[in-house]
């Protein structure tokens, strides 16, 4: 897909009530006690999603095919390097988000805002896109599952599409991952030492 792919007033109602105890009896200052307000699990698991992609970078790889590629009839070209930067993420109502992204085309660099609905599937988000006009790109429909630092999921265009998959880095730490990759750095798959082998 390529790409570059409110406001909480409830407390004041709740303050009038207290200081109208407070006025009609004295032993009510030491019974109004305002507790903190404790967010529901929509709310803990949106703020996530918004500390997740706010200056945000995705990088990884996508793959495409063509018409027949679309119907399992042709074979996906091998992975391509794709990034995409999000400056941040807004919720809007219900499921609908706006997704402010910087796009580069040609000698175009703009930060554009992506309309999306995000589903929560076991609290897990789901970006998705059905038949959206990106600007200087064009019409494309995706399903992007965010899994903590990670990104994976389906697109396509009108007669092609394909899958992408990769990171959710921080601005400020890409440089550095950068350099990690330059330098060589690896990762052997842990041992499993206290795993039982299937008898």
């Amino acid at each position: 897909m390529k790409n570059r792919m409110i406001t909480i007033l409830p407390a004041i109602a709740l303050l009038a009530i207290s200081v109208a105890f407070a006025q009609s009896d004295d032993k009510a200052d030491s019974q109004t006690t305002s507790a903190p307000t404790k967010k529901t699990a929509a709310q803990e698991r949106e703020a996530m999603l918004k500390a997740r992609l706010s200056n945000a970078v995705l990088r990884g790889s996508f793959q495409m095919t063509n018409a027949d590629g679309l119907e399992g009839r042709a074979p996906m070209t091998k992975p391509s390097v794709e990034r995409y930067e999000i400056s941040g993420i807004e919720k809007l109502a219900g499921d609908q988000w706006v997704v402010t992204a910087r796009i580069q085309y040609a000698d175009r660099d703009v930060l554009v805002p992506v309309p999306v609905r995000i589903a929560w599937a076991a609290g897990t988000p789901i970006i998705t896109l059905d038949k959206m006009k990106i600007p200087m790109i064009g019409e494309y429909s995706a399903r992007v599952i965010i899994d903590d630092g990670f990104y994976g999921g389906t697109w396509r265009g009108a007669t092609y599409g394909g899958v992408l998959s990769g990171q959710i880095l921080k601005k400020e730490d890409v440089e550095k991952i950068e350099k990690m990759e330059r330098d060589g750095w690896s990762m052997t798959m842990p041992s499993h030492s206290n795993a039982k082998a299937p008898k």
